[in-house]
């Protein structure tokens, strides 16, 4: 009985941080979609498309060369290709249609966040209302709340698991241990190569850290690796050789490109991101007076709760413990220095100024990184945890009433301040009806452009970058292959990327690569529908 009531109660919490996630998508029956109209439709784009290329063999297109930029090739390349997770989408289309399974789908994986960060906390012997605490704080905090326009930050339920084997291992080195830091490791990376990326950054710092505060650990490794030599250059070599097979595409396909020190200044994380809730929530008034302004994606602040759980570990950790502290305290030392690093390693101090992100970029993987503010995920992943083994390992020794008496309040403060955030949302009519309304018009021919601009329901024009992934969607229903793109870069030579290509620009890019008819789509004037002939 004692069992099902705490299994209730963490099913009850889950539901709850659920729903306040969600709940434009929930209060509305699902008739508004929680995501924004470019980034957000374009993942349900590629997840859409990885559908389509194992279900339907008549689809125009192919696994790695999407039906948008037509004629380029291998597009899926530029940028997140989610076949990591693309597999639980293809579950959920077997039995919903396209709009609900993106809907399902984000609140699955987020759910998987969830679990993945209560099961390592009890795996490292933490109470169930500290796991239920750490769940809920990975899974529904602020900043991740913020960035489910994102879709491809949700699921990062490997990356708890690949820190607490990293956490084994620093305590006794075994292959286990080794083997699996490397899987999940890898099976992050596949899942999005942003956190995939700051997951490693974050494991080279970790665990070095880890080895260091430990007595008699660099011995212990050293011996570790003397012994089973073979068995460890065999797991590396193996992941090793996943990685590449994952990443070779991605380095061939954009060889010669790369994000400039400039281009990531101004999604660098400053101090005032730090303290920068998104737009209405807790705080964010408060805050306003004594910050300054930042970018949509610097929305990294999750309540002073929680910095105050990390200041009290860092401070009883690093200046009051640093002598006959058991191991784990330890390894929570090294946690709390490993998010401390990484956030100062891309933060650029004084909302102004040079950064140590100008030579951090320069790690393999680096210069792909443009939105630097997503290291938030690995500085909460080991802060978080790390507080979380400190304030289990100063409370469990209490008698269990006194401890609850302790604990419950500091999880209800930390739990509401996460609380009052109205995620953005807009009306599934204003995205995909007119989606498919434009795919009629494309129906029948060879390839098709769709005039990157369009009028919804409510009289807002969209354009750009808008425009274009709706006409991505619109060639996708129609089964059309479209000139149309939008992703983390352009393809080279003379692409039009402007707002609207003129024919010139159209028969420039596809002459010589493409021959047959072009239908050319107005979204807000469908009786201006032509085709033109591209010899």
């Amino acid at each position: 009985m004692r069992s099902t009531a705490q299994l209730a109660v963490y099913f009850a919490v889950l539901a709850f941080g659920t729903y306040q996630t969600f709940a434009p998508g929930f209060d509305s029956r699902f008739t508004r979609m929680q995501s924004e109209r470019g980034d957000g439709m374009l993942n349900h784009y590629i997840l859409e498309h990885t559908w389509q290329c194992v279900s339907n063999p008549d689809y125009c297109g192919s696994l790695f060369s999407p039906p948008c930029f037509f004629p380029e090739p291998f597009t899926l390349w530029y940028s997140e290709h989610f076949l990591g997770v693309a597999p639980a989408y293809w579950g959920l289309r077997l039995v919903l249609p396209y709009d609900l399974a993106y809907h399902w789908w984000q609140i699955l994986t987020n759910a998987l966040n969830f679990i993945a960060f209560a099961v390592v906390v009890r795996w490292l012997r933490g109470s169930h209302i500290l796991a239920i605490l750490g769940g809920y704080l990975w899974a529904f905090a602020l900043a991740h709340i913020d960035q489910m326009k994102h879709q491809q930050m949700i699921p990062r339920f490997w990356m708890p698991l690949a820190a607490y084997y990293a956490w084994s291992f620093a305590l006794v080195p075994t292959t286990r241990s080794l083997n699996r830091i490397l899987c999940f490791v890898f099976l992050q990376c596949i899942v999005c190569v942003y956190t995939g990326w700051f997951l490693v950054l974050s494991l080279g710092v970790f665990l070095p850290l880890a080895i260091a505060v430990r007595p008699g650990a660099i011995k212990e490794l050293w011996q570790f690796v003397r012994k089973n030599r073979y068995r460890v250059l065999a797991i590396v070599g193996v992941w090793g050789g996943a990685l590449a097979v994952a990443f070779v595409p991605y380095l061939i396909i954009n060889w010669g490109m790369s994000r400039t020190y400039d281009e990531c200044f101004g999604l660098m994380p400053t101090p005032s991101a730090w303290f920068t809730g998104p737009p209405g929530s807790r705080w964010e008034q408060t805050t306003a007076p004594f910050r300054q302004p930042v970018q949509g994606e610097s929305y990294l602040f999750c309540g002073f709760g929680v910095y105050a759980l990390l200041l009290a570990a860092s401070a009883d950790l690093l200046f009051f413990r640093r002598s006959n502290r058991s191991d784990e305290l330890s390894l929570a030392s090294a946690g709390l220095l490993t998010a401390a690093i990484c956030a100062l390693a891309t933060m650029t101090p004084f909302d102004a100024g040079p950064s140590l992100w100008k030579y951090v970029r320069h790690i393999p993987g680096g210069g792909a990184i443009r939105c630097v503010t997503r290291v938030y995920v690995v500085v909460y992943l080991f802060g978080l945890l790390s507080s979380i083994v400190w304030l289990n390992a100063i409370t469990v020794h209490l008698r269990p009433w006194i401890r609850m008496m302790i604990l419950g309040p500091i999880a209800a403060v930390l739990i509401f301040e996460q609380t009052g955030y109205d995620p953005p949302s807009f009306d599934k009519t204003d995205f995909y009806t007119i989606a498919d309304r434009v795919a009629v018009q494309l129906q029948g021919a060879d390839a098709g452009y769709v005039v990157s601009a369009f009028t919804d329901t409510k009289g807002q024009v969209s354009t750009g970058v808008y425009g274009d992934v709706m006409g991505m969607w619109a060639g996708m229903r129609a089964n059309v292959p479209v000139v149309n793109g939008y992703s983390g870069r352009w393809p080279s030579g003379n692409y039009p990327y402007a707002e609207v290509a003129t024919d010139d620009m159209l028969r420039a890019w596809l002459r010589g690569r493409f021959h047959g008819t072009l239908a050319i789509v107005d979204p807000d004037h469908p009786e201006a529908l032509r085709t033109i002939w591209i010899e």
